[in-house]
């Protein structure tokens, strides 16, 4: 009863760590395609953080479904160090592509329109490269979605109808003296 206990935890971890891995290859490829951002830029951070030192981890539980009683002492040492050296490898690619290509975000400057009718806006974005300044410009159309996303899709301001959008020109995240 022990054991069999025991391998369903084992079961639960390795699928866990299955998932989580799925979940961060996903995130990093197809992930950066869909117009689904993150509304909030704390929970941005947590969230990729999260996919920065969960990812090794992941890898890391996937031993306990590779490693068997049935595969010789070697075959178990040889799993295991070359899981931790993955581990590692891993580790060090997401520090380098994160500080490389994933190290900014899209920031609002100023909320140029709000519809009339609708919790919708136009907004102009810049991304925010951190110490290397903006990289980019962008005029969106922001949704919410539920509580913790929102789907954007460029538009252009000039194809509008302009009876169901308010001109507010509100200041944003990036303050201009």
């Amino acid at each position: 009863m022990k054991q069999n206990t025991m391998n369903q935890i084992f079961k639960i971890l390795f699928y866990i760590g299955i998932s989580f891995i799925t979940l961060t290859i996903f995130t990093l490829t197809f992930g950066q395609i869909i117009p689904i951002e993150i509304k909030d830029s704390e929970n941005l951070s947590l969230f990729y953080s999260t996919l920065l030192f969960g990812f090794p981890v992941a890898i890391c539980l996937t031993l306990f479904k590779t490693i068997k009683k049935a595969n010789t002492k070697n075959k178990n040492w040889l799993n295991f160090i070359l899981t931790i050296i993955t581990a590692f490898i891993s580790f060090f690619i997401l520090v380098f592509i994160f500080l490389t290509s994933y190290f900014g975000e899209w920031k609002t400057v100023t909320i140029i329109y709000q519809n009339k009718n609708e919790n919708i806006e136009i907004s102009e974005q810049w991304y925010d490269v951190g110490a290397f300044g903006y990289g980019g410009k962008r005029i969106v159309k922001t949704e919410s979605i539920l509580k913790f996303w929102k789907l954007t899709t460029n538009i252009d301001t000039s194809t509008i109808n302009k009876e169901e959008w308010k001109l507010v020109n509100l200041q944003g995240e990036i303050k201009m003296p």
